[in-house]
């Protein structure tokens, strides 16, 4: 009979320490989870929406990055989250400009917007965890993308609750509560 250990889980120290890698992976309660990459679909997607929001976001008011890309939900025990995409917007009482970002220790810069693009493996329950995850970092906006379905669904992120704000399917022009002047076309999204 095999004997099976435990992994110990990874702390916030341990974490900081690890070399950069291009690799995609999660931290879930200490436990560093890889994940496979993603299919032809799915980063088609992921370039197609950076190029709309490229469009939509001046240099001035954001700055867009895609994933590979952490964010800390919690030290400890240590949780980081992997978004597609996130914008972190410039503001008084946040991130000035780049330069503030460029600076900004790992782990401390949390996005105002996060975009999920569903992978076929998902499960409804496992985004549900990511945008809880998001929500309790203090993330105000989440996109989920579902390529299958065409629909962009955007949600509202507030220390008390997660709320829909709207659901985008082909036809239609998706729009940010965060932006209000961002438009993305599922047309061109979807294409």
């Amino acid at each position: 009979m095999a004997v099976q250990t435990v992994p110990k889980p990874i702390t916030y120290e341990e974490w900081l320490r690890m070399p950069e890698t291009n690799q995609r992976y999660e931290v879930i309660d200490g436990v560093l989870q890889m994940s496979p990459a993603p299919n032809m679909r799915h980063q088609r997607l992921v370039c197609r929406l950076i190029q709309l929001l490229e469009q939509g976001i001046p240099e001035t008011v954001g700055e867009i990055v895609p994933s590979p890309i952490d964010v800390v939900v919690c030290s400890s025990p240590l949780k980081v989250r992997q978004p597609d995409v996130m914008v972190v917007l410039f503001r008084e009482d946040g991130w000035r400009d780049v330069q503030a970002l460029l600076d900004a220790p790992p782990g401390e810069v949390i996005p105002d917007l996060v975009v999920e693009v569903l992978s076929a493996s998902e499960s409804r329950v496992a985004v549900q965890e990511k945008i809880e995850d998001y929500r309790r970092a203090g993330v105000r906006e989440a996109w989920i993308v579902s390529p299958e379905a065409q629909t962009v669904e955007v949600l509202r992120l507030s220390a008390q609750q997660t709320e829909r704000i709207g659901l985008y399917g082909r036809g239609d022009i998706v729009r940010s509560e965060l932006l209000p002047e961002l438009q993305v076309d599922t047309d061109r999204l979807f294409a």
